[in-house]
């Protein structure tokens, strides 16, 4: 038993495996807050931007609720894919098993997620928004491994 711990101690970051676990319950507990309330913030994230882009000049009005929505579930997950490729290749070596952990993980969350939200007032789960999910957890799992890279070469 105190070899199979110690195995996990070597693969797994239990500090980042922690923060990752945090930011997981911070996914599903958004898609536990009912339709109204999802929209009014995305809303509210929708006007705050569309005012910077007209107060930088720029054109504003293309951007769209479901623009900010979309773009929103993409870059939750990229984070995602960060942490969790961080909680399982913590010293880096972009190994296969740590690389198979975080695609699992990150492709059974988004999963999960959609089927949370198929119980909630106002909110659908959706197949799309779990393949882009899953992209946006690629892009952060590939971002990382560009990083790592790039550290190894300095």
């Amino acid at each position: 038993m105190r070899d199979f711990l110690q195995q996990i101690r070597e693969r797994v970051s239990i500090p980042w495996l922690v923060l990752t676990i945090v930011f997981i319950a911070v996914i599903w507990g958004n898609s536990l807050v009912p339709g109204s309330g999802s929209d009014s913030l995305s809303l509210g994230v929708l006007e705050v931007v569309r005012g910077a882009l007209r107060s930088a000049g720029l054109p504003f009005e293309w951007l769209t609720n479901f623009l900010v929505r979309k773009t929103a579930h993409f870059c939750e997950y990229a984070v995602l894919g960060v942490l969790a490729s961080q909680a399982f290749d913590p010293h880096r070596r972009l190994s296969r098993g740590g690389i198979v952990a975080t695609a699992l993980l990150c492709a059974l969350v988004p999963s999960i997620d959609e089927t949370i939200q198929l119980f909630v007032a106002g909110r659908s789960g959706q197949v799309t928004d779990v393949l882009l999910d899953c992209c946006g957890a690629v892009c952060g799992m590939a971002a990382r491994a560009l990083a790592v890279r790039a550290l190894r070469r300095r």
